[in-house]
């Protein structure tokens, strides 16, 4: 009965942690994009808002909404507002760096990666 007892208390612990655990995206990032119109620095500013991400896409241009966050078996896409537009950042996470497709059509579409600021 102990050792039941003992198992249980464990994934109760473990359910606890793996639900209390931040989203790999949250945080801020920097780095930059290269697509068929130039390069140009960005930085992603994403914090967790009961369960939701929220936050913006940081430009020359200015700050852009986030609209949503999605993970699609570790596929990462950043739903973002530019105005009348509406672009993605479709990548993965590897070594602490966020990087893979930048759509922000019909404005430009390339590349982007960014790394993981240090907390502060």
């Amino acid at each position: 009965m102990t050792k039941r007892l003992c198992v249980c208390a464990f994934l109760i612990c473990v359910s606890a942690l793996a639900l209390s655990a931040a989203h790999p995206l949250e945080g801020k990032w920097v780095g930059g994009i290269d697509t068929d119109r130039g390069q140009m620095q960005i930085g992603l500013e994403l914090k967790d808002d009961k369960g939701k991400l929220s936050g913006f896409v940081k430009s020359a241009h200015g700050d852009w909404t986030v609209k949503s966050v999605t993970d699609d078996k570790g596929t990462l896409t950043v739903t973002f507002s530019n105005g009348d537009n509406e672009g993605r950042m479709i990548g993965t996470i590897k070594d602490g760096r966020f990087a893979g497709t930048w759509d922000n059509s019909p404005t430009a579409k390339g590349t982007f990666d960014l790394a993981k600021s240090a907390a502060r």
